[in-house]
C-alpha cells in the first residue's frame, strides 16, 4: 500500500511542479513586457482626457512625447531572449523529475517502509521526557559544582551516567574527571571514564584513556571494561598480538558463562583474523556449553546408534557419580542437566536444574548460569 501512495505522491508533484513551469515558458511575460504595457496604457489615456478637453493639446503632446521616450527606454533595456532560460527551465524540469525518483530509490534502499510512523503526540512525550531529562540533568550539574566539597561522589556519577545514558560522551568525560583525584575512585571509575573518552573520540584511545585504563588495571588486573579497552589501545598501537593474548587470557580465567564474553569472543577473533589465527568459540572457556572432546568424538565415530547411546550414557553415569561426590559443583549439574537434555530425558534434566538451584542462589542476577537454571525451573512449573 504505501508504495502506491508513494507513487501517487510522486506523480502528483511532478503534475503539480513541471506543467506551471511549461505553461509559463508558453506565455511568460517579462519586467519589460510588463512596463511597456503599463506605459501604453497610460498613452491612450493621455489621448482620451485631450479628446474630452481634460487637458489642453500642448499638455497632451508634452505628456504623450515624455510616455513615448520611457517606452522607448523600457524596449532598450529588455534582454534578448537567451539559451540561459531555456536551459534553466530544463533544468527545473529535470530536477523536478530526477529528486523524486532518486529519492525513492535512495529510500528503498536504506529506508524502512515498513516500519509503522510515530504520531505526532507520541513524539510530543518523548519530547517532553527529553527536555525533563535535560533540566534534572541541568540542577543536578548547578547543585553539585555549587557545593563547597566539590560534590558528592555519588551525584557525580549518577550525572555522569546520565550522560552516557543519553550519548553525551563529552559531558560525561567531564563528570567522571571530578572524582578521578579523589581517595574513594575505584577501578571502575577509570575504566568508565576512559571509555566515556573513547566514545567521544570515535572510537580512539588518546593517550588520557589509556592512562586512565592502566590505572583501572593496576587497581583491579581483571575488571573486564578495562582490558576490552586496553586491548582496543594495543590493536591501534598495532601490538595486535598482545591485544588478542589479552582478550584469550582474560576469558579463560572466567569462572562460568557471563555476557561479557561474548563481546570478548568476536573481539578476539576481529584479531585472530589479522593474525591468520582460527576462529575461537565461547564454548572453548564457558564450562556449561562444552560438548563432548575430539577423543570422545573420535571413539564414537564408528559406533552404531545403540551403542554410541550406550557409550553417552556410561559418560552421563560417570558424571552423575563425580556429583555424588562434589555436590557443590554448579557446572558438572548443569553439563549433567544438558546432557539429559541431549538425550531427551526431560525429567532427569529438570532433576539436575533443581540441584543446581541453591547452588546459584548467591550468585549476581545478571550471571547466565542463574538465569539458565531460573528459566528451567519456571518452564517446569
Amino acid at each position: 500500500m504505501i508504495y502506491f501512495l508513494g507513487s501517487f505522491l510522486i506523480v502528483m508533484v511532478l503534475f503539480a511542479f513541471v506543467v506551471p513551469i511549461i505553461k509559463n515558458r508558453q506565455g511568460m511575460v517579462s519586467h519589460a513586457d510588463s512596463a511597456q504595457a503599463m506605459w501604453q496604457d497610460q498613452l491612450d489615456e493621455v489621448n482620451r482626457d485631450v479628446k474630452r478637453e481634460l487637458i489642453s493639446a500642448e499638455d497632451g503632446r508634452s505628456a504623450t512625447v515624455e510616455i513615448q521616450r520611457r517606452i522607448i527606454a523600457t524596449h532598450r533595456e529588455q534582454p534578448p531572449a537567451s539559451n540561459s532560460e531555456k536551459s534553466g527551465a530544463w533544468a527545473m524540469i529535470s530536477a523536478a523529475i530526477f529528486v523524486p525518483v532518486a529519492a525513492t530509490v535512495l529510500y528503498l534502499n536504506i529506508g524502512s517502509p515498513t516500519i509503522p510512523s510515530i504520531v505526532f503526540a507520541d513524539r510530543s512525550e518523548e519530547q517532553e521526557v527529553v527536555a525533563k531529562q535535560e533540566d534534572l540533568k541541568q540542577r543536578l550539574l548547578l547543585q553539585l559544582e555549587s557545593e563547597e566539597n566539590g560534590g558528592s561522589t555519588e551525584g557525580w556519577l549518577l550525572l555522569a551516567n546520565a550522560y552516557m545514558g543519553m550519548k553525551q560522551y563529552a559531558q560525561a568525560v567531564d563528570a567522571y574527571s571530578r572524582i578521578l583525584e579523589r581517595d574513594e575512585a575505584t577501578f571502575l571509575e577509570f575504566a568508565l571514564f576512559a571509555e566515556a573518552s573513547i566514545l567521544r573520540e570515535n572510537g580512539i584511545v588518546s593517550p588520557t584513556a589509556e592512562k586512565a585504563l592502566d590505572r583501572s588495571m593496576q587497581m583491579s588486573p581483571g575488571n573486564v571494561v578495562g582490558i576490552y579497552y586496553k586491548s582496543v589501545a594495543l590493536a591501534q598501537a598495532g601490538q595486535i598480538d598482545a591485544a588478542f593474548s589479552l582478550l584469550t587470557s582474560r576469558l579463560a580465567t572466567a569462572e562460568g558463562l557471563f555476557d561479557w564474553m561474548d563481546s570478548f569472543v568476536a573481539q578476539a577473533n576481529f584479531y585472530g583474523a589479522k593474525l591468520g589465527r582460527a576462529p575461537i568459540s565461547l564454548s572453548d572457556y564457558a564450562p556449561i556449553l562444552r560438548g563432548p572432546t575430539a577423543e570422545d568424538i573420535d571413539r564414537t565415530s564408528d559406533m552404531s546408534v545403540e551403542d554410541r547411546n550406550a557409550f553417552i550414557l556410561s559418560m552421563v553415569e560417570r558424571l552423575r557419580a563425580r556429583l555424588e561426590d562434589e555436590p557443590n559443583d554448579l557446572d558438572g549439574w548443569l553439563m549433567l542437566a544438558r546432557a539429559f537434555t541431549v538425550l531427551g530425558d526431560q525429567q532427569q534434566a529438570l532433576r539436575a536444574y533443581r540441584h543446581s538451584e541453591p547452588l546459584v542462589a548467591p550468585l549476581p542476577d545478571g550471571d547466565q548460569r542463574k538465569i539458565l537454571v531460573n528459566r528451567k525451573l519456571l518452564i517446569a512449573e
